[in-house]
């Protein structure tokens, strides 16, 4: 199997990934991986010399996790490694709208003190101003919280 095949494989398994914690943690070590390749490429020549996506569709057997893992950690070639991580933020995006459904304006959520994967900050309660792929939560300290919906859930009340 060659790289696009891999890449392609990898594609249709992220497409499918619901694991949203494995999703923002692989695009945090995209951002770094495309600086440096961006980086290279124009220490080569202009920015014409920065290839766009490859025209690629996702396989229609996905890769396993491992495999897909494997693939985005060892694909070097830049057009294909933007063609991953597109399918990764496209299924952020994808599944942080779907979250986003259960948190009308008004409702009352527990977050994150900080926002950002992985949740491990103590929670604290607000009530949603914004919903989209981006929650804005009025805080009861009078702070305002901005962060993937998939972080916050409803507060229960006693």
């Amino acid at each position: 199997m060659n790289q696009r095949e891999r890449v392609a494989r990898a594609v249709a398994f992220f497409e499918r990934c619901d694991d949203l914690s494995l999703l923002h943690r692989l695009t945090a070590e995209a951002a770094p991986r495309a600086r440096k390749y961006v980086a290279s490429l124009l220490a080569r020549g202009d920015e014409d010399t920065i290839p766009p996506p490859a025209d690629l569709r996702p396989a229609r057997e996905a890769a396993t996790r491992e495999e897909a893992l494997e693939t985005f950690r060892k694909t070097d070639d830049f057009a294909l490694f933007q063609v991953l991580a597109r399918s990764i933020g496209r299924r952020i995006e994808a599944l942080e709208i779907i979250a986003s459904a259960e948190f009308p304006p008004g409702a009352r959520v527990l977050v994150p003190k900080k926002a950002g994967y992985p949740a491990g900050t103590p929670e604290v309660p607000g009530t949603v101003e914004a919903s989209g792929t981006q929650l804005t939560v009025a805080l009861d300290s009078g702070e305002v919280w901005q962060g993937p919906p998939s972080l916050a859930h409803r507060e229960q009340r006693t």
